[in-house]
Protein backbone atom coordinates (compact mmCIF):
# COMPACT_ATOMS: atom_id res chain seq x y z
CA UNK A 1 0.00 0.00 0.00
CA UNK A 2 1.30 3.15 -1.04
CA UNK A 3 1.36 6.64 1.56
CA UNK A 4 0.86 10.13 0.01
CA UNK A 5 3.20 11.65 2.05
CA UNK A 6 2.62 14.70 0.75
CA UNK A 7 -1.10 15.11 1.69
CA UNK A 8 -0.09 13.33 5.27
CA UNK A 9 2.07 17.01 5.07
CA UNK A 10 -0.61 19.06 4.76
CA UNK A 11 -3.50 17.19 7.12
CA UNK A 12 -0.25 17.65 9.72
CA UNK A 13 0.58 21.08 9.18
CA UNK A 14 -2.95 22.43 9.40
CA UNK A 15 -3.88 20.30 12.45
CA UNK A 16 -0.23 22.09 14.17
CA UNK A 17 -1.39 25.36 12.69
CA UNK A 18 -5.47 24.73 13.72
CA UNK A 19 -3.94 24.54 17.37
CA UNK A 20 -1.09 27.25 17.35
CA UNK A 21 -4.07 29.57 16.19
CA UNK A 22 -6.52 28.10 19.59
CA UNK A 23 -3.69 28.15 21.86
CA UNK A 24 -3.01 31.63 20.59
CA UNK A 25 -6.98 32.94 20.80
CA UNK A 26 -6.78 31.44 24.63
CA UNK A 27 -4.05 33.15 25.72
CA UNK A 28 -4.60 36.77 23.91
CA UNK A 29 -8.62 35.96 25.97
CA UNK A 30 -6.15 35.02 28.90
CA UNK A 31 -4.06 38.73 28.54
CA UNK A 32 -6.69 40.95 27.91
CA UNK A 33 -8.71 39.10 30.97
CA UNK A 34 -5.85 39.40 33.71
CA UNK A 35 -5.07 43.00 32.52
CA UNK A 36 -8.51 44.21 32.68
CA UNK A 37 -8.06 42.55 36.12
CA UNK A 38 -5.37 44.56 37.05
CA UNK A 39 -6.40 47.43 35.58
CA UNK A 40 -9.40 47.46 37.85
CA UNK A 41 -7.25 47.55 40.66
CA UNK A 42 -4.38 49.66 40.23
CA UNK A 43 -6.81 52.59 38.31
CA UNK A 44 -8.94 55.18 40.47
CA UNK A 45 -12.26 53.78 40.90
CA UNK A 46 -15.06 55.65 39.38
CA UNK A 47 -18.10 56.08 41.78
CA UNK A 48 -20.45 58.28 38.97
CA UNK A 49 -21.37 57.05 35.59
CA UNK A 50 -22.06 59.71 33.88
CA UNK A 51 -23.89 57.45 30.73
CA UNK A 52 -26.01 55.80 32.61
CA UNK A 53 -26.46 59.15 34.94
CA UNK A 54 -26.20 56.64 38.84
CA UNK A 55 -23.78 55.86 41.62
CA UNK A 56 -21.20 53.05 40.79
CA UNK A 57 -20.85 49.75 43.51
CA UNK A 58 -18.10 50.14 45.49
CA UNK A 59 -15.74 47.61 46.80
CA UNK A 60 -17.85 46.73 50.87
CA UNK A 61 -16.32 46.18 54.01
CA UNK A 62 -15.02 43.10 54.94
CA UNK A 63 -16.45 41.15 57.82
CA UNK A 64 -17.08 37.66 58.90
CA UNK A 65 -20.19 38.43 59.25
CA UNK A 66 -21.05 39.87 55.75
CA UNK A 67 -18.57 36.96 54.28
CA UNK A 68 -20.61 34.21 55.54
CA UNK A 69 -24.03 35.93 54.91
CA UNK A 70 -22.90 35.73 51.31
CA UNK A 71 -23.34 39.70 51.38
CA UNK A 72 -19.13 40.32 50.65
CA UNK A 73 -18.60 38.35 48.18
CA UNK A 74 -21.90 39.40 46.07
CA UNK A 75 -20.83 43.44 47.17
CA UNK A 76 -17.67 42.41 45.74
CA UNK A 77 -18.95 41.06 42.12
CA UNK A 78 -21.56 43.90 42.05
CA UNK A 79 -18.10 46.35 42.87
CA UNK A 80 -16.10 44.83 40.04
CA UNK A 81 -19.22 44.64 37.22
CA UNK A 82 -19.83 48.40 38.10
CA UNK A 83 -15.73 49.50 37.89
CA UNK A 84 -13.30 47.17 35.69
CA UNK A 85 -11.65 49.33 33.54
CA UNK A 86 -12.82 51.44 30.22
CA UNK A 87 -16.33 50.13 31.47
CA UNK A 88 -18.27 53.52 30.40
CA UNK A 89 -16.89 52.35 27.50
CA UNK A 90 -18.16 49.00 27.14
CA UNK A 91 -21.59 49.98 28.02
CA UNK A 92 -21.88 53.19 25.44
CA UNK A 93 -20.89 50.79 22.45
CA UNK A 94 -23.37 48.02 23.88
CA UNK A 95 -26.25 50.58 23.89
CA UNK A 96 -25.39 51.76 20.39
CA UNK A 97 -24.98 47.99 19.55
CA UNK A 98 -28.59 47.65 21.27
CA UNK A 99 -29.94 50.57 19.63
CA UNK A 100 -29.35 50.00 16.00
CA UNK A 101 -30.89 46.53 16.14
CA UNK A 102 -34.45 48.21 16.92
CA UNK A 103 -36.25 50.18 15.12
CA UNK A 104 -35.43 54.56 14.69
CA UNK A 105 -37.74 55.64 11.72
CA UNK A 106 -35.95 58.38 10.35
CA UNK A 107 -34.71 60.32 13.90
CA UNK A 108 -37.88 60.12 16.28
CA UNK A 109 -38.71 57.65 19.12
CA UNK A 110 -41.39 57.44 21.97
CA UNK A 111 -40.56 55.85 24.87
CA UNK A 112 -43.74 54.98 27.19
CA UNK A 113 -47.25 56.37 27.31
CA UNK A 114 -48.72 60.04 27.71
CA UNK A 115 -47.73 60.95 31.67
CA UNK A 116 -50.85 62.30 34.00
CA UNK A 117 -54.11 61.85 33.60
CA UNK A 118 -56.00 60.52 30.79
CA UNK A 119 -59.33 62.44 30.65
CA UNK A 120 -62.60 61.11 29.75
CA UNK A 121 -64.65 62.38 26.79
CA UNK A 122 -66.87 64.65 29.26
CA UNK A 123 -63.46 65.54 31.00
CA UNK A 124 -61.52 67.59 28.40
CA UNK A 125 -60.85 70.92 28.38
CA UNK A 126 -62.46 73.34 26.11
CA UNK A 127 -60.05 75.07 23.42
CA UNK A 128 -59.54 78.48 24.48
CA UNK A 129 -61.16 81.49 22.31
CA UNK A 130 -57.85 82.83 22.00
CA UNK A 131 -56.32 79.86 20.72
CA UNK A 132 -56.56 79.70 16.82
CA UNK A 133 -55.90 76.22 15.78
CA UNK A 134 -54.06 77.34 12.59
CA UNK A 135 -51.18 79.31 14.61
CA UNK A 136 -47.73 78.63 14.14
CA UNK A 137 -45.33 77.48 16.61
CA UNK A 138 -42.07 79.82 16.39
CA UNK A 139 -38.66 78.33 14.55
CA UNK A 140 -36.60 76.03 16.58
CA UNK A 141 -34.60 77.39 19.26
CA UNK A 142 -31.16 78.53 18.91
CA UNK A 143 -27.96 77.20 21.35
CA UNK A 144 -26.95 80.63 22.08
CA UNK A 145 -28.58 83.42 23.78
CA UNK A 146 -26.07 86.08 22.40
CA UNK A 147 -28.52 87.67 20.05
CA UNK A 148 -31.06 88.39 22.64
CA UNK A 149 -32.25 91.76 22.34
CA UNK A 150 -32.69 93.57 25.90
CA UNK A 151 -33.11 97.24 27.44
CA UNK A 152 -30.42 99.62 27.75
CA UNK A 153 -30.63 100.01 31.64
CA UNK A 154 -29.72 97.97 34.66
CA UNK A 155 -33.02 97.46 35.74
CA UNK A 156 -36.41 97.93 33.79
CA UNK A 157 -39.63 100.11 35.29
CA UNK A 158 -42.82 98.28 35.13
CA UNK A 159 -44.15 100.81 32.45
CA UNK A 160 -40.83 100.78 30.24
CA UNK A 161 -41.19 96.56 30.00
CA UNK A 162 -44.56 96.05 29.50
CA UNK A 163 -43.68 95.12 25.54
CA UNK A 164 -41.18 92.23 26.94
CA UNK A 165 -43.66 90.13 27.97
CA UNK A 166 -46.34 90.73 25.94
CA UNK A 167 -44.49 91.06 22.59
CA UNK A 168 -45.13 88.00 20.19
CA UNK A 169 -42.96 86.72 17.78
CA UNK A 170 -42.54 88.31 14.94
CA UNK A 171 -40.04 85.76 13.80
CA UNK A 172 -42.68 83.24 13.83
CA UNK A 173 -43.33 81.31 10.74
CA UNK A 174 -46.93 81.82 9.27
CA UNK A 175 -46.65 78.57 7.17
CA UNK A 176 -47.21 74.80 8.43
CA UNK A 177 -43.57 73.56 9.59
CA UNK A 178 -41.52 71.39 6.74
CA UNK A 179 -41.94 67.92 6.84
CA UNK A 180 -38.17 66.95 6.28
CA UNK A 181 -39.32 62.91 7.15
CA UNK A 182 -37.47 63.02 10.88
CA UNK A 183 -39.34 60.48 12.71
CA UNK A 184 -40.14 60.52 16.50
CA UNK A 185 -39.94 57.97 19.29
CA UNK A 186 -41.50 57.72 22.45
CA UNK A 187 -40.20 56.40 26.62
CA UNK A 188 -42.08 56.83 29.52
CA UNK A 189 -43.92 59.51 28.38
CA UNK A 190 -40.60 60.89 26.44
CA UNK A 191 -41.22 61.81 23.04
CA UNK A 192 -37.42 62.07 21.11
CA UNK A 193 -37.40 63.73 17.87
CA UNK A 194 -34.22 65.08 16.21
CA UNK A 195 -31.79 64.39 19.29
CA UNK A 196 -34.33 66.05 21.57
CA UNK A 197 -36.28 64.96 24.50
CA UNK A 198 -39.87 66.05 24.69
CA UNK A 199 -41.94 65.52 28.32
CA UNK A 200 -46.04 64.93 26.45
CA UNK A 201 -48.80 66.20 27.99
CA UNK A 202 -51.73 64.66 29.19
CA UNK A 203 -54.06 66.77 31.61
CA UNK A 204 -57.87 67.10 32.57
CA UNK A 205 -60.47 68.92 33.19
CA UNK A 206 -60.79 67.70 36.74
CA UNK A 207 -57.33 67.86 37.51
CA UNK A 208 -57.37 71.64 36.50
CA UNK A 209 -60.43 72.37 38.48
CA UNK A 210 -58.75 70.58 41.34
CA UNK A 211 -55.82 73.10 41.07
CA UNK A 212 -57.90 76.03 40.61
CA UNK A 213 -59.47 75.17 43.55
CA UNK A 214 -56.77 75.01 45.79
CA UNK A 215 -55.04 78.21 44.18
CA UNK A 216 -59.29 80.27 45.42
CA UNK A 217 -58.03 78.36 49.32
CA UNK A 218 -54.62 80.35 49.20
CA UNK A 219 -56.62 83.81 48.49
CA UNK A 220 -59.62 83.16 51.09
CA UNK A 221 -56.77 82.33 53.83
CA UNK A 222 -54.86 85.47 52.89
CA UNK A 223 -57.65 88.12 52.30
CA UNK A 224 -56.48 91.59 50.85
CA UNK A 225 -53.61 91.72 53.24
CA UNK A 226 -51.43 89.38 50.81
CA UNK A 227 -50.97 88.77 47.09
CA UNK A 228 -51.65 85.75 46.12
CA UNK A 229 -50.22 84.94 42.16
CA UNK A 230 -50.42 82.36 40.21
CA UNK A 231 -47.81 81.37 37.69
CA UNK A 232 -48.15 77.86 35.29
CA UNK A 233 -45.47 77.03 32.78
CA UNK A 234 -45.60 75.78 29.70
CA UNK A 235 -43.14 73.14 28.87
CA UNK A 236 -41.14 72.99 25.49
CA UNK A 237 -43.63 70.48 23.64
CA UNK A 238 -45.58 73.72 23.55
CA UNK A 239 -43.70 75.53 21.01
CA UNK A 240 -41.64 73.31 18.93
CA UNK A 241 -42.37 73.30 15.58
CA UNK A 242 -43.51 69.70 15.05
CA UNK A 243 -44.78 68.52 11.90
CA UNK A 244 -48.22 68.09 11.55
CA UNK A 245 -48.39 64.47 12.42
CA UNK A 246 -46.74 64.60 15.69
CA UNK A 247 -48.92 67.79 16.62
CA UNK A 248 -51.54 66.18 18.57
CA UNK A 249 -49.19 63.83 20.61
CA UNK A 250 -49.25 66.59 23.26
CA UNK A 251 -52.38 68.28 24.33
CA UNK A 252 -52.58 72.19 24.51
CA UNK A 253 -50.54 73.57 27.79
CA UNK A 254 -52.65 76.89 27.01
CA UNK A 255 -55.93 75.90 26.52
CA UNK A 256 -55.00 73.94 30.26
CA UNK A 257 -53.73 77.41 31.95
CA UNK A 258 -56.47 79.62 30.80
CA UNK A 259 -58.88 76.92 31.83
CA UNK A 260 -57.45 77.21 35.09
CA UNK A 261 -57.10 80.73 35.32
CA UNK A 262 -60.37 81.92 34.25
CA UNK A 263 -61.64 79.34 37.42
CA UNK A 264 -59.25 81.90 39.93
CA UNK A 265 -61.03 84.31 42.07
CA UNK A 266 -60.46 87.86 41.40
CA UNK A 267 -58.47 87.71 44.58
CA UNK A 268 -55.42 85.80 43.10
CA UNK A 269 -53.53 87.75 40.87
CA UNK A 270 -52.06 85.19 37.28
CA UNK A 271 -48.97 85.68 35.66
CA UNK A 272 -48.86 85.23 32.18
CA UNK A 273 -45.12 83.40 31.69
CA UNK A 274 -46.76 81.73 28.61
CA UNK A 275 -46.50 84.97 26.38
CA UNK A 276 -43.50 85.76 27.49
CA UNK A 277 -41.70 81.94 26.71
CA UNK A 278 -44.02 81.97 23.59
CA UNK A 279 -42.38 85.57 22.20
CA UNK A 280 -38.98 84.03 22.98
CA UNK A 281 -39.64 80.54 21.91
CA UNK A 282 -37.03 80.43 19.08
CA UNK A 283 -34.28 80.72 21.42
CA UNK A 284 -32.69 78.99 24.16
CA UNK A 285 -35.12 78.73 27.06
CA UNK A 286 -35.76 74.96 27.34
CA UNK A 287 -32.81 72.38 27.34
CA UNK A 288 -32.39 69.29 25.19
CA UNK A 289 -32.16 66.66 27.71
CA UNK A 290 -33.65 67.84 30.81
CA UNK A 291 -37.57 68.51 31.48
CA UNK A 292 -36.63 71.52 33.15
CA UNK A 293 -36.34 74.97 31.74
CA UNK A 294 -32.99 76.81 31.08
CA UNK A 295 -32.14 79.97 33.25
CA UNK A 296 -32.70 82.03 30.44
CA UNK A 297 -36.48 80.93 29.79
CA UNK A 298 -37.07 81.09 33.88
CA UNK A 299 -35.11 85.14 33.68
CA UNK A 300 -38.09 85.77 30.88
CA UNK A 301 -40.81 84.10 33.15
CA UNK A 302 -39.19 86.24 36.18
CA UNK A 303 -40.01 89.79 34.58
CA UNK A 304 -43.61 88.64 34.06
CA UNK A 305 -43.65 88.03 37.43
CA UNK A 306 -42.24 91.13 38.66
CA UNK A 307 -44.66 93.33 36.56
CA UNK A 308 -47.23 91.64 38.23
CA UNK A 309 -45.73 92.43 41.49
CA UNK A 310 -45.36 96.14 40.39
CA UNK A 311 -41.54 95.71 40.72
CA UNK A 312 -38.43 96.53 38.71
CA UNK A 313 -36.23 93.57 37.33
CA UNK A 314 -32.74 93.50 36.21
CA UNK A 315 -31.51 93.49 32.34
CA UNK A 316 -29.81 89.86 31.59
CA UNK A 317 -26.94 91.48 29.78
CA UNK A 318 -26.45 93.70 32.94
CA UNK A 319 -25.71 89.79 35.35
CA UNK A 320 -22.28 88.26 35.44
CA UNK A 321 -23.00 84.90 33.81
CA UNK A 322 -21.16 81.92 33.87
CA UNK A 323 -21.40 77.98 31.66
CA UNK A 324 -21.77 74.36 32.95
CA UNK A 325 -21.01 72.03 30.22
CA UNK A 326 -21.78 69.48 29.20
CA UNK A 327 -25.20 68.63 30.96
CA UNK A 328 -27.21 65.68 29.86
CA UNK A 329 -30.28 65.45 32.28
CA UNK A 330 -33.62 63.60 32.81
CA UNK A 331 -35.02 63.37 29.87
CA UNK A 332 -31.73 61.62 28.62
CA UNK A 333 -31.27 59.64 31.63
CA UNK A 334 -34.83 58.56 31.26
CA UNK A 335 -34.29 56.87 27.67
CA UNK A 336 -29.99 56.49 27.56
CA UNK A 337 -30.91 57.95 23.77
CA UNK A 338 -28.00 57.96 21.95
CA UNK A 339 -29.41 61.39 19.66
CA UNK A 340 -29.63 62.77 23.19
CA UNK A 341 -26.58 61.92 24.20
CA UNK A 342 -24.75 63.57 21.00
CA UNK A 343 -26.91 66.74 21.91
CA UNK A 344 -25.57 67.71 25.24
CA UNK A 345 -26.79 71.08 26.70
CA UNK A 346 -25.34 73.68 28.93
CA UNK A 347 -26.31 75.29 31.51
CA UNK A 348 -25.93 79.08 31.92
CA UNK A 349 -26.23 80.45 35.41
CA UNK A 350 -26.35 84.28 36.61
CA UNK A 351 -24.46 85.35 39.64
CA UNK A 352 -27.26 86.68 41.93
CA UNK A 353 -26.83 90.96 42.09
CA UNK A 354 -27.49 91.58 45.63
CA UNK A 355 -25.99 90.85 48.92
CA UNK A 356 -27.59 88.40 50.76
CA UNK A 357 -27.60 85.85 53.65
CA UNK A 358 -29.00 82.60 52.49
CA UNK A 359 -29.83 79.49 54.88
CA UNK A 360 -31.44 75.92 54.02
CA UNK A 361 -33.04 73.09 55.80
CA UNK A 362 -32.82 69.51 55.49
CA UNK A 363 -35.72 67.42 55.16
CA UNK A 364 -37.75 66.13 57.82
CA UNK A 365 -36.16 68.46 60.31
CA UNK A 366 -36.78 72.19 60.27
CA UNK A 367 -35.72 72.97 63.24
CA UNK A 368 -32.12 72.94 62.08
CA UNK A 369 -30.79 75.23 58.89
CA UNK A 370 -27.19 75.99 57.83
CA UNK A 371 -25.87 78.65 55.76
CA UNK A 372 -25.68 78.35 52.13
CA UNK A 373 -26.22 80.10 49.07
CA UNK A 374 -28.70 81.23 45.99
CA UNK A 375 -26.04 80.08 43.14
CA UNK A 376 -24.07 76.64 43.59
CA UNK A 377 -21.31 76.82 41.19
CA UNK A 378 -20.00 73.45 41.54
CA UNK A 379 -22.65 71.95 40.18
CA UNK A 380 -21.55 69.89 37.43
CA UNK A 381 -22.68 66.45 35.39
CA UNK A 382 -26.20 65.17 35.30
CA UNK A 383 -26.80 67.32 38.63
CA UNK A 384 -26.07 70.85 36.28
CA UNK A 385 -29.29 72.01 37.30
CA UNK A 386 -28.32 72.16 40.73
CA UNK A 387 -26.88 75.58 40.67
CA UNK A 388 -30.09 77.09 41.27
CA UNK A 389 -30.77 76.98 44.53
CA UNK A 390 -28.23 73.98 45.41
CA UNK A 391 -31.65 71.56 44.27
CA UNK A 392 -34.60 71.08 45.78
CA UNK A 393 -34.74 72.06 49.97
CA UNK A 394 -37.95 71.82 52.09
CA UNK A 395 -36.99 75.76 52.86
CA UNK A 396 -35.18 78.19 51.63
CA UNK A 397 -34.68 81.43 53.37
CA UNK A 398 -32.96 83.99 51.27
CA UNK A 399 -32.39 87.63 53.20
CA UNK A 400 -31.14 90.71 50.99
CA UNK A 401 -29.98 94.84 51.83
CA UNK A 402 -33.09 95.59 49.32
CA UNK A 403 -35.65 97.69 51.27
CA UNK A 404 -38.77 97.75 49.93
CA UNK A 405 -41.11 96.22 53.04
CA UNK A 406 -41.67 93.24 50.30
CA UNK A 407 -41.28 90.20 51.58
CA UNK A 408 -42.02 86.81 49.43
CA UNK A 409 -43.12 83.17 50.23
CA UNK A 410 -42.84 81.19 46.71
CA UNK A 411 -44.61 77.82 46.73
CA UNK A 412 -42.93 75.28 43.84
CA UNK A 413 -41.41 72.13 42.84
CA UNK A 414 -38.50 71.81 41.04
CA UNK A 415 -39.46 74.35 38.17
CA UNK A 416 -39.57 77.16 40.50
CA UNK A 417 -35.87 76.67 41.24
CA UNK A 418 -34.31 78.47 38.61
CA UNK A 419 -37.14 81.42 38.16
CA UNK A 420 -36.65 82.00 42.26
CA UNK A 421 -32.66 82.95 42.09
CA UNK A 422 -34.06 86.18 40.39
CA UNK A 423 -37.15 86.93 41.98
CA UNK A 424 -35.27 86.69 45.52
CA UNK A 425 -33.18 90.19 44.23
CA UNK A 426 -36.35 92.35 44.30
CA UNK A 427 -37.29 91.22 47.87
CA UNK A 428 -36.13 91.94 51.28
CA UNK A 429 -36.79 88.04 52.35
CA UNK A 430 -37.76 85.26 50.50
CA UNK A 431 -39.27 82.36 51.44
CA UNK A 432 -38.83 79.49 48.56
CA UNK A 433 -41.08 76.05 49.85
CA UNK A 434 -40.43 72.76 48.53
CA UNK A 435 -44.40 71.49 48.20
CA UNK A 436 -42.91 68.08 48.28
CA UNK A 437 -41.08 68.35 51.30
CA UNK A 438 -41.86 71.04 53.58
CA UNK A 439 -44.07 69.51 56.47
CA UNK A 440 -44.63 73.61 57.99
CA UNK A 441 -48.40 75.49 58.18
CA UNK A 442 -48.00 77.94 54.89
CA UNK A 443 -50.45 80.55 57.01
CA UNK A 444 -48.24 80.28 60.13
CA UNK A 445 -45.26 80.71 58.09
CA UNK A 446 -46.88 84.04 56.37
CA UNK A 447 -48.20 85.22 59.27
CA UNK A 448 -45.05 84.91 61.44
CA UNK A 449 -42.76 86.37 59.10
CA UNK A 450 -44.73 89.38 57.89
CA UNK A 451 -45.11 88.04 54.44
CA UNK A 452 -46.71 90.71 51.54
CA UNK A 453 -46.50 87.78 48.64
CA UNK A 454 -47.55 84.59 48.01
CA UNK A 455 -46.77 82.95 44.61
CA UNK A 456 -47.57 79.40 43.68
CA UNK A 457 -45.64 78.48 40.77
CA UNK A 458 -45.95 74.99 38.79
CA UNK A 459 -45.07 73.85 35.29
CA UNK A 460 -48.48 72.68 33.51
CA UNK A 461 -48.06 68.98 34.18
CA UNK A 462 -47.67 69.36 37.87
CA UNK A 463 -50.35 71.75 37.86
CA UNK A 464 -52.53 68.86 36.86
CA UNK A 465 -51.15 65.83 38.80
CA UNK A 466 -53.46 65.49 41.82
CA UNK A 467 -49.85 64.46 44.14
CA UNK A 468 -48.69 68.19 43.85
CA UNK A 469 -52.12 69.74 43.96
CA UNK A 470 -52.78 67.62 46.84
CA UNK A 471 -49.25 68.94 48.70
CA UNK A 472 -49.96 72.93 47.76
CA UNK A 473 -53.49 71.88 49.61
CA UNK A 474 -51.84 70.23 52.72
CA UNK A 475 -50.23 73.06 53.61
CA UNK A 476 -52.58 75.10 54.23
CA UNK A 477 -53.60 72.76 57.40
CA UNK A 478 -50.49 71.09 58.27
CA UNK A 479 -48.66 71.39 61.53
CA UNK A 480 -45.04 72.34 62.09
CA UNK A 481 -42.41 69.23 62.88
CA UNK A 482 -40.70 72.28 64.36
CA UNK A 483 -39.62 76.21 64.94
CA UNK A 484 -38.52 77.52 61.66
CA UNK A 485 -35.59 79.92 62.94
CA UNK A 486 -32.63 81.73 61.24
CA UNK A 487 -29.60 83.65 61.98
CA UNK A 488 -30.43 87.53 61.67
CA UNK A 489 -26.29 87.93 61.30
Amino acid sequence: MRIDKHAYGEDYNKERNDKIVKIASIAVCLVIIFTIGILAWALPQPTYSEYEKRDLNQMPEFSIESLFKGEYTLGVELAYADTFAFREQFVKFQAQIEEARGIRVEGAAIYGPVPGNTPDEDDVIPPSSETSTDSEAPNSQTSSSENISQPDNTQTSQSDSSEVSSEVSSESSSSEPVDDGAQGETVAGIFVYKGIGFELFGGSKKAADYYASVINKYGDAFGSGVNVYSMIIPKHAEFYPFPRKYQNLSNSEKDSIDYIYSQLDSDVITVDAYSVLEAHSNEYVYFNTDHHWTGLGAYYAYTAFMQSAGLSYYDYDSYTKHIIEPFRGTLYAGTNDQSMYNNPDYVEWCEFPVSNRTYQYNKGDLSNYFGSSVMHGYAKGANSYGVFLGGDFPLTVIKTDVNNGRKLVIIKESYGNAPATYIAAGFEETYVVDERYYDGNIVDLVNSRGITDVLIINNCAAANTNFHIANIESLLTQSYSGAIAYSEG
